[in-house]
């Protein structure tokens, strides 16, 4: 049979280790680490010790007299002792996982110090907010009077910028730093907040806020989780109005208990005005907030979330403001959420309903429509890229109007339809092509230096296949030949085979061999991939007590031999 390269001394490199990997890459996704400890991912641990036990004895730099051959084996003794490391250490958590979730989780812990440094810079997120009025361009459409000069009046009604910062002090404390200034119907204010909070050993934590500017506002809270299902959070607040230096006192407390698997329900009782109020106001609306503060609210909640579907009901009692809520979301699997809400007030109904899906990989899209007697019209449209977010609140009316209802529902979806058609599909295709070129060039770029590492692990192992023949004698078992790759019969491209009979010569022990790992084979040390994205077998010719042997495994079936079905007839 025809093959590509072989294991011919010209083949190797010069250079000492340079194609071992000191360490394993986590880009690397050709490498299996139970392909390189031999094992399939059911092995026990007793199994897996005896594996590396076997592994260590083979590439023990001692048993090499050339240096440079001594060199290559300690670093295949390296490999495969931090492969053992990684599987052992991680084995007792589940056996559900795969080694690339193994080796992304034991290097997430090995690098959790240089993280938490790192998460000492500042961690920056903001917010934008501008609200238009649209309602004077409806009211014209809407309009009887042909005599109208068509010229409708646009304007910001709010308009808010928010920026919030998070230092973490210590791997139990982190300080947050925020402001808020917003500009509304021409009159302007701003705030600025400082909070510390700290994790504690008894699955709590409690945080402290201070707030500075047209009002301040001291808030304490403390959170604990006392049982596996039942947590609790209480918290106090104290708002000083600077008009007649009004003092108006806030608390909240309120649990969760999980009833089942997807099943919550929370209860909450609370005094006063947790939104502190925005905006400016009179020393007489001050007195109105201070007798809102002593107001008691009661709100019962259940919570019902699975993969495709989340409802949430609540009922809120209270002396100024009463109402129930029912809120879904539909999930469409990879395609985008809609959205439904209805709140029960006294002086009606609030409908919402809307979508929100993935725009781009790093972009999030969404758009709400609220309708209710009190309010009008509402279109709310957020984008969100990384921690900013970009907010779009639209009044298109002050009354429920069939034409308001109707441009807030159908022109979110036709610009939608616009921009993914003109914008998003040719930019995430455009970006689906270069991801495309940069894995295929990174895959050639590690088939070369896979190669170069298979070749330099065959001049390690020849030794030992040469050693192991002997031991076996003429009756014993010996690869006469082996060959993994594209293999087609006669029309095989030499080009997409490779020559494996050394790596495989040398794990024979007692008249056997065995590689029990059920991943790709080119991952064995050894061995390498010569032809990426197509089908790959191995085919062994071998011999047992001078009779012939053959078979054609796929690329991940478990090599045993021998087995009487592969003798020659």
């Amino acid at each position: 049979m025809a093959t590509g390269s072989g294991g011919g001394d010209d083949d190797f490199s010069e250079s000492s280790s340079s194609f071992f990997q000191q360490e394993l890459n986590r880009n690397d996704t050709e490498r299996d680490l139970y392909a390189i400890l031999q094992i399939s991912k059911e092995a026990s641990q007793a199994e897996l010790q005896q594996a590396f036990r076997r592994l260590s004895l083979l590439y023990h730099p001692d048993k090499h007299a050339d240096p440079r051959t001594k060199q290559l084996a300690m670093d295949l003794f390296i490999q495969a002792k931090k492969a053992y490391d990684i599987v052992f250490r991680f084995q007792i958590i589940t056996r559900t996982k795969t080694a690339r979730e193994i080796l992304d989780e034991y290097e997430r812990l090995a690098k959790e110090r240089e993280e938490k440094r790192f998460q000492q810079i500042t961690n920056p997120n903001g917010s934008v907010q501008m609200t238009l009025n649209l309602t004077d361009l409806f009211e014209q459409m809407n309009s009887t009077d042909d005599n109208d000069f068509y010229k409708p009046n646009i304007e910001i009604s709010e308009f808010t910028v928010a920026q919030g910062i998070d230092v973490p002090l210590t791997n139990q404390d982190t300080a947050t730093v925020s402001a808020v200034a917003t500009t509304r119907n021409g009159r302007g204010s701003g705030s600025i907040t400082t909070s510390f909070r700290r994790v504690l050993a008894d699955s709590s934590w409690f945080r402290i806020d201070l707030g500075f500017g047209n009002r301040n506002i001291l808030a304490l809270r403390y959170f604990r989780r006392l049982t596996q299902k039942l947590q609790a959070s209480v918290s106090s607040s104290f708002v000083l109005m600077q008009a007649g230096a009004i003092v108006t006192p806030g608390f909240l407390f309120s649990t969760t208990y999980q009833l089942g698997k997807h099943t919550s329900t929370s209860l909450q009782w609370k005094t006063g005005n947790d939104s502190f109020m925005k905006g400016e106001s009179t020393w007489f609306d001050n007195m109105l907030i201070a007798l809102k503060y002593a107001s008691h609210y009661f709100v019962a909640g259940l919570h019902y979330d699975n993969q495709q579907w989340s409802i949430a009901t609540a009922v809120q009692l209270g002396f100024v403001n009463t109402y129930g809520a029912i809120d879904g979301i539909y999930r469409l699997q990879n395609i985008c959420n809609l959205r439904f809400s209805l709140k029960m007030f006294i002086f009606g109904p609030w409908i919402e309903y809307g979508i929100d899906r993935q725009l781009t990989k790093y972009t999030h899209g969404s758009a709400t429509v609220a309708l209710s007697t009190r309010m009008g019209v509402l279109l709310r449209l957020k984008f969100s890229r990384g921690s900013q977010s970009f907010t779009f609140p639209l009044q298109l009316s002050q009354e429920i109007i069939p034409s308001s209802v109707f441009y807030a529902t159908v022109l979110p979806v036709i610009a939608y339809l616009a921009l993914d058609r003109l914008i998003i599909r040719p930019f995430s295709k455009s970006q689906q092509e270069r991801e495309q070129k940069q894995r295929q060039d990174e895959a050639r770029e590690k088939q070369t230096e896979r190669r170069q590492e298979a070749m330099n692990a065959q001049q390690v192992l020849r030794t030992i296949a040469e050693r192991t023949k002997d031991n076996e004698g003429v009756n014993g078992l010996i690869i006469i030949s082996g060959h993994y790759g594209h293999l087609i019969s006669e029309e095989t491209d030499p080009s997409k085979v490779i020559d494996v009979t050394i790596p495989l010569q040398a794990i024979v022990k007692d008249s056997k061999l065995m590689i029990a790992t059920n991943v790709s084979k080119s991952n064995i040390t050894g061995f390498y991939d010569p032809c990426i994205g197509e089908e790959k077998s191995l085919y062994i010719k071998y011999s047992l007590r001078s009779q012939l042997h053959q078979h054609t495994f796929t690329d991940e079936e478990p090599i045993i031999l021998p087995s009487r079905d592969h003798l020659i007839t």
